[in-house]
């Protein structure tokens, strides 16, 4: 975030140590806020507020400043169009960083709407250049030269101090513009505009900052010679005002430079130049954050070791000081030079740096340190495949769990883009453990795949992931104690059915235990459903609505409407040919729902319509034992059921698949599954012998 040249010695003293020490820094603004406060200094407190906005960015804590840099945007005076313009920049800048680029275009457009209406040219132009960087940061880099070049024609028309102190500037951001744009000449064209304007006005600090944009502009048309030209001029001007910030900052464009024109041991001269520049003032933060810089230069010319040499002395460096950013900024540092290194120093410091922000709640940097992690496990996986045919399942089941934590840190504050980092992660790793592609593709969630994994979904003679847990087998009595009743002496053809008769009944599920019930999953539902539909798409309505209706796994729903018993042969047809059709087509899960239909009493011997739902249930069973990869279900409720309270039946038409309950019917709101119990069966013939009736003769 860009200051303009800070004027107050308090304020710049805070900017001044967030080039070294951001911890520091922040104590230091909120020092000034309150004496500001003390004091009802406004316009100190807003400077101050702009500056505790640059910390929290620095910090990586863009929701933080944000709010601050709202707060200041608040407490600006309308009378002062400068300190509006300070505190709108902030509101960008946080914007941006958190993601929120609909959001920072809605407040620029909102205060150029305002500085339109008062007439405040200074204003206008600043929202318009915001405007063009929030349009950068879209990636629409013609509508943000568009809208650049409108401020610039504005700056042009104000008086000569107010465009004095933003012109150039603005004219640096537009040359930003340009080189994104990849328009280095038009870059190169304004930037030196830049330049003569601060010349003019004899602003030392603004002349080397156009150096260094001369210089990047050269860059950008890979002028390494011209650059290095420019980017001198700018070092000398930062040396006389012992600026050592801006020192290092032209110093990492003069290495840049170097790269460009193949001097890769100048480069690491010049590397070694910024620490040295700050180990003379004995500024130990300084010197450290120059070895990350070294650190750079030296993996940009391939010396790893050098690298990881330079960022564990910024490492020590840090811890000494206490600076957390610091250390974290190091710790990548080492993770990045020992990327290739099988030492496993890369994976240490990817540990260390996400135990530094564990609940710190820095969410994102702790997510960002997750998804690091995660990253550096996966190539280590691939790094040992070169050797083992197997990946190796400690550090699977490692990268699993930290793209799994990764992604729901970001899945929490909506970062889209984390969230497709965190899922690449968890791709790689199914491929190297030779899970098939298309499974790959359908994956989602990496939480689900983590669980999936550790039940065994996964294992292959091909990977090492955890096999499934071997059930101990259970006695059949211990399900169904009524099986000991199949407990018989030797079969004689006397009756050799006796004993061995069963009944099934309906049981109300509140008398019985649910075994093996499964954590709820999310479903992707397909509807079929036959006759009427007044029963049907209000149940669809509140199935799509349910916590487990999320677009993840197939799950087909066949609705029986209330009339379906009047086409009786027809419904048997399209039942049939349904399961015909997902066993073919490996659909996995499958659960009928009836209506208008509870079980009946099978002692009732009383004339009645035939329902359909036995011959539904007869059909289920049958496609169970013939087609056992399909996960059948079937929940039906008389009409009192499915009007009074649906909900239960809802959940049922899920727990039906998830469960050992996978039949039920609910009749006046109750839950009933089958059950069978021993019944002899009735004696099939019976004898009737006829009364004779008194005084009856024979006919003879």
């Amino acid at each position: 975030m860009e200051t303009h040249g800070e004027s107050d010695p308090e304020v710049k003293a805070v900017l001044d140590v967030l080039q070294t020490d951001p911890d520091e820094a922040l104590q230091k603004a909120l020092e000034v806020i309150r004496a500001a406060q003390g004091r009802g200094d406004k316009a100190l407190e807003v400077r101050a507020r702009v500056a505790l906005c640059a910390v929290k960015l620095q910090q990586g804590d863009a929701r933080g400043a944000l709010e601050e840099a709202r707060v200041a945007l608040a407490a600006a005076p309308e009378s002062s169009p400068e300190l509006r313009c300070r505190a709108l920049r902030s509101v960008v800048a946080g914007s941006l960083q958190d993601g929120a680029l609909d959001v920072a275009m809605r407040e620029v457009t909102a205060a150029l709407q305002q500085f339109q209406v008062r007439n405040d040219l200074c204003g206008e132009a600043n929202a318009l250049e915001l405007q063009a960087e929030v349009s950068a940061a879209r990636e629409d880099y013609d509508v943000a030269l568009e809208t650049a070049a409108r401020a610039r024609s504005i700056f042009e028309k104000l008086d000569a101090q107010d465009r004095d102190q933003w012109a150039g500037y603005s004219l640096l951001k537009l040359a930003e513009f340009y080189i994104s744009a990849w328009k280095p000449l038009d870059a190169l064209k304004v930037s030196e505009e830049a330049l003569a304007i601060f010349r003019a006005k004899g602003d030392k600090l603004g002349e080397g900052v156009a150096l260094q944009t001369v210089a990047n502009s050269h860059l950008a048309e890979q002028n390494g010679d011209a650059a290095l030209a420019k980017v001198e001029e700018a070092l000398s001007i930062f040396k006389s005002l012992n600026d050592r910030a801006a020192q290092t900052a032209a110093l990492r464009t003069k290495i840049n430079a170097l790269l460009v024109t193949k001097k890769h041991t100048e480069a690491r001269s010049a590397s070694g130049e910024a620490a040295a520049i700050f180990k003379m003032a004995g500024d130990a933060k300084g010197e450290a954050s120059a070895l990350l810089l070294v650190a750079e230069v030296c993996l940009q010319t391939l010396h790893s070791r050098e690298a990881l040499t330079a960022a564990r002395e910024a490492l020590e460096l840090f811890k000494g000081a206490g600076s957390r950013a610091g250390q974290a900024a190091a710790l990548t540092a080492i993770t990045a030079a020992a990327y290739d290194d099988e030492s496993g120093q890369a994976v240490e410091a990817a540990q260390e740096k996400v135990a530094l922000f564990k609940d710190s709640g820095e969410w994102y940097q702790e997510a960002d340190s997750l998804l690091a992690l995660a990253n550096v496990l996966v190539s280590r996986i691939g790094k040992k495949i070169a050797r083992c045919k197997l990946a190796s399942s400690d550090d699977t089941l490692a990268a699993l769990r930290a793209a799994k934590d990764a992604h729901l840190k970001f899945s929490t504050s909506g970062n889209q883009a984390g969230m497709d980092s965190a899922m690449r992660a968890v791709s790689q790793i199914l491929l190297y453990n030779n899970v098939s592609s298309d499974v790959i593709d359908a994956v989602r969630d990496p939480e689900e795949v983590l669980q999936d994994v550790m039940s065994g979904r996964y294992s292959d003679p091909r990977n090492a992931l955890p096999k499934p847990e071997v059930v101990k087998s259970t006695k059949l009595d211990e399900i169904i104690p009524s099986s000991k009743q199949l407990d018989r002496n030797k079969f004689a053809w006397n009756q050799p059915l006796n004993g061995y008769s069963y009944t099934m009944i309906w049981q109300p599920t509140k008398d019985r235990q649910v075994r093996n019930r499964k954590p709820r999953g999310s479903y992707d539902i397909l509807t079929l459903a036959s006759g009427a539909k007044t029963t049907s798409t209000p149940t669809l309505l509140q199935a799509r609505s349910h916590d487990a209706s999320e677009r993840n796994d197939p799950l087909v729903v066949y609705m029986l409407s209330s009339d379906c018993k009047e086409n009786y042969a027809s419904t048997i047809m399209s039942v049939v040919q349904t399961m015909g059709a997902m066993i073919t087509a490996r659909v996995p899960r499958l659960v009928f729902v009836q209506f208008d239909e509870p079980h009946y009493d099978w002692t009732d011997t009383s004339a009645r319509q035939c329902n359909m739902y036995p011959v539904i249930l007869g059909l289920l069973r049958s496609m169970r034992i013939e087609a056992p990869h399909v996960t059948v279900g079937f929940v039906g409720g008389d009409a009192a059921s499915w009007i009074s309270n649906p909900s239960p039946m809802i959940d049922s038409i899920f727990d039906t698949i998830e469960c050992d309950e996978s039949e039920v019917i609910y009749k006046k709101g109750d839950a009933f599954a089958p059950l069978l119990v021993h019944r002899e069966l009735d004696e099939a013939t019976q004898f009737v012998k006829p009364k004779r009736k008194i005084g009856w003769k024979s006919t003879r």
